[in-house]
């Protein structure tokens, strides 16, 4: 008596993420560079159902976790994703070492939302043919090192003249990362003073026997003049 009429009707929930990346080369060195050069990422959420998503969060570890980002593209201001709303997400990422020395950066994001029949997730993919997919940026490196070589000549006898097996040269070598990629194995090979130096460097200023890209090694090793140097003048 008096019971209303019903009409059950077909629920689709679905949320989907795709996350692209762009490199913006800030120095404009045609080449990626630590702690200045940035990769702007691009989110992009879509409502693959026919019910209003509510709650939307993004997440993505790279950045710290959950995002910041205000989205556009909530058309009529409610705060719910409906099924023909497409929200758009950028954030910047600022590039580390880390990141060049390994030549590319790696990583997933996920949406999260609450739908009338339950929570909805989708792990991020890059929009290519694959699903979920993680968003892969290749970054630029250049590999590269440099060796300046100088002498000292040491009058140790006093006489103002060089004595075999008396005075000496101090050799500097100055050791620097010219590349934008840490150097590791870094030797110094010189055939005068008996091929590899035992001198050990300074600056190294994080002791972790690399190379890094803002730092400059330098060895300091004496030759003793024999008579041979002497009888050819140089």
């Amino acid at each position: 008596e008096d019971d209303p009429t019903i009409t059950t009707l077909c629920q689709t929930d679905a949320i989907a993420l795709v996350k692209t990346g762009v490199f913006n080369d800030v120095d404009a060195d045609l080449c990626s560079t630590a702690g200045v050069d940035t990769i702007t990422y691009s989110f992009m959420i879509t409502n693959q159902g026919n019910t209003s998503i509510s709650s939307v969060t993004l997440a993505d570890p790279l950045l710290g976790g959950l995002l910041t980002a205000l989205p556009t593209g909530d058309t009529d201001g409610d705060m719910e994703l409906d099924s023909t709303e497409t929200w758009v997400y950028l954030q910047d990422y600022t590039i580390t070492q880390a990141d060049i020395d390994l030549g590319m950066i790696t990583n997933q994001a996920t949406a999260d939302g609450t739908a009338p029949t339950g929570p909805v997730t989708d792990l991020s993919d890059d929009n290519s043919v694959l699903e979920d997919d993680v968003t892969v940026t290749t970054l630029c490196q250049n590999g590269a090192i440099a060796i300046v070589k100088e002498g000292m000549y040491n009058e140790i006898s006093g006489n103002s003249c060089a004595d075999a097996g008396i005075d000496t040269v101090t050799y500097t070598f100055t050791v620097t990362n010219e590349g934008n990629t840490t150097i590791t194995g870094v030797t110094v090979t010189d055939p005068l003073l008996g091929g590899l130096l035992t001198a050990l460097p300074t600056g190294d200023t994080d002791s972790d026997n690399e190379l890094d890209v803002t730092e400059t090694w330098v060895y300091v090793q004496d030759y003793t003049i024999t008579q041979a140097d002497i009888d050819t003048g140089s």
